[in-house]
């Protein structure tokens, strides 16, 4: 049973920006961070403090981090809850080495990317494709 839908952001040329960010991962860091929210899917959303996800602060205030570690490097999908209640959308992926998010503009651009959906949520947005 889902109890919390997870959706891409897809952006204004119809590209899944969080899909073709993970096709460019190994195998192995994509099998992880896809059997990361098919674990949050089904969990309640007030228990994912727990599975390795964090709520950011700073410059991505409010932004929940879902984490994976693989041979040394961090990676990261930031998301939101919303913009509907019971969901969770993707809205960029990155890195974080040493407290610093790579790319730097990742907070600045999921916030741009929210502001977008709230005009048109279904034009900015798929289910997770976890191809």
């Amino acid at each position: 049973m889902i109890k919390v839908g997870v959706f891409d952001y897809v952006d204004v040329n119809g590209a899944n920006l969080i899909k073709d960010w993970l096709h460019q991962q190994q195998p192995k860091v994509r099998a992880k961070l896809n059997g990361r929210i098919i674990i949050l899917e089904q969990t309640s959303r007030a228990e994912w403090i727990k599975l390795n996800t964090e709520v950011l602060s700073g410059d991505k205030d409010g932004l929940i981090a879902i984490r994976v570690e693989y041979q040394g490097i961090q990676y990261r999908l930031l998301g939101y809850d919303g913009p509907n209640r019971g969901e969770f959308t993707l809205l960029a992926c990155g890195e974080e080495h040493n407290n610093i998010y790579l790319p730097r503009n990742i907070g600045g651009a999921s916030f741009d990317r929210i502001r977008e959906i709230g005009k048109n949520p279904r034009a900015r947005r798929v289910e997770h494709d976890y191809e």
